[in-house]
């Protein structure tokens, strides 16, 4: 295991480097909402124009935000051959991790943002878009990835759905685990428990790294709707 000062310096390196000539700055500052922008701004000429595109641009809508969401080729632990900010631990067992999942899924994602949009708040749907595209990934292993819970039940709690009072995990760690509940260790060693670890506490921990602490600070004011109230959204949106 990399100590941590390895770790951040393997961080700062890819994050200077950018992507194609562009910061991580430059990305979530400029193209993340000019993006988002130009292409609800294009769905929403179009069905003005032509009406019989309505529904065909609602979808779009929200793979438009979805596409947004997943392009985190920028934060360096979303590749596999860097260290990861979390990682799967199942006591001292031996595990294969295959996968880097997110926190929140992105059919939530594309709601929280869609709903800001639609109530009139472009800044609310600016800042939960870059909330959710920076929250790290967790490098897990296939069958945990897969037995995940379908949605984030609290949104003040990031890695909500790797909580092990899930119904599923525990049938996996039962079954595939000899009864071991997963953990998740942060990069520095720490053990984190999922039903304690805030939104709070995660952007003060990417706060530690320089070039996304003007990114996290941007974020003040960030708010989320109820879980119920998204839920009930995403149902509408996927009948269409």
């Amino acid at each position: 295991m990399l100590d941590e000062e390895a770790v951040r310096s393997s961080w700062s390196a890819w994050l200077d480097r950018g992507w194609h000539g562009v910061n991580v700055s430059e990305w979530t500052g400029l193209y993340l909402p000019a993006k988002l922008d130009a292409d609800i701004r294009f769905l929403n000429l179009l069905v003005e124009k032509v009406p019989s595109f309505a529904r065909v641009a609602q979808r779009y809508r929200r793979e438009a935000v979805g596409d947004l969401a997943r392009g985190q080729y920028l934060l360096p632990w979303t590749s596999k051959k860097n260290p990861q900010f979390f990682t799967e631990e199942r006591a001292s067992q031996q595990i294969k991790l295959e996968d880097c999942e997110h926190g929140f899924p992105v059919a939530q994602i594309k709601s929280l943002v869609l709903m800001a949009l639609e109530a009139g708040d472009v800044d609310q749907a600016r800042k939960r878009l870059v909330y959710c595209w920076l929250i790290p990934t967790v490098h897990c292993t296939n069958a945990t990835h897969r037995s995940l819970p379908p949605r984030c039940e609290n949104f003040e709690r990031p890695l909500d759905r790797y909580s092990a009072r899930h119904p599923k995990l525990q049938d996996l760690a039962d079954r595939s685990f000899e009864g071991v509940a997963m953990n998740v260790r942060r990069f520095d060693g720490t053990l984190i428990n999922p039903d304690d670890y805030s939104r709070a506490q995660m952007l003060d921990d990417l706060r530690t790294i320089d070039q996304l602490r003007p990114i996290v600070d941007g974020l003040d004011g960030l708010t989320f709707p109820d879980p119920e109230e998204e839920a009930a959204y995403t149902a509408r949106m996927r009948k269409r």
